[in-house]
């Protein structure tokens, strides 16, 4: 739980879907004063309001009980604006729809990205990690590499087990379940319900594990 005593609320891979991401947090009733709210990353790419999202974190994130994590969709955003990773890459992942919404102001697009480099990479309490995607089996997590902290998916699904249950998104739950839900695996919980692939935008509360979802943005 927060440090005020208050629910943990966590939501991943929001990818441009400003609507959805305001609906849980009105199902849910989120208490700005009381509940923790962390958000695992992947703000743009892919929907249609990248921007936007990108706007309301700046606003979330002057509540000292929200904490924003960076995914690998912030960090291949600014490798294109670095020249290190092809365009056609970008585009081909989702970056067509961030770029289309800062056509008119490239340098508001690069202030955003290095706002976005600037989140951290992972939250820890003494029940839960906090990750996008996932940890590399048998590391410590001071010593995670970055590039698993964003990107790993399969060796983490199934070899990761621990002590503290690992709150991840990235791998979309329909890859690993075949269903639309939440996946509750041994330590560790996926929350990507794939918003951004025609399902549901979740948001899950801790400790009850009581979900809320939206569907995607027109």
């Amino acid at each position: 739980m927060s440090e005020r005593g208050g629910r943990i609320l966590c939501c991943s891979d929001i990818h441009g879907h400003l609507h959805a991401m305001r609906e849980v947090l009105r199902q849910a009733g989120w208490r700005p004063a009381q509940d923790l709210l962390i958000l695992l990353g992947d703000y743009v790419d892919r929907g249609p309001r990248p921007r936007r999202v990108v706007d309301e974190l700046r606003v979330l994130l002057r509540c000292p009980d929200v904490i924003a994590l960076r995914g690998n969709h912030e960090v291949m955003l600014w490798d294109y604006l670095q020249g290190t990773v092809p365009e056609s890459h970008y585009l081909g992942n989702g970056g067509g729809t961030t770029l289309r919404d800062y056509r008119d102001d490239p340098t508001a697009l690069r202030a955003d990205a290095e706002f976005l480099m600037g989140l951290p990479l992972y939250h820890a309490t003494d029940d839960y990690i906090f990750v996008h995607a996932g940890l590399r089996p048998g590391v410590p997590l001071e010593q995670q590499n970055e590039r698993d902290l964003v990107w790993i998916r399969d060796e983490f699904v199934t070899g990761y087990t621990g002590g503290r249950t690992v709150i991840f998104g990235h791998s979309p739950t329909s890859l690993l379940l075949n269903t639309a839900g939440v996946y509750w695996g041994t330590d560790k919980i996926g929350i990507d319900t794939g918003v951004a692939y025609g399902g549901r935008l979740t948001l899950l509360e801790l400790p009850s594990g009581e979900t809320y979802s939206a569907p995607p943005d027109d």
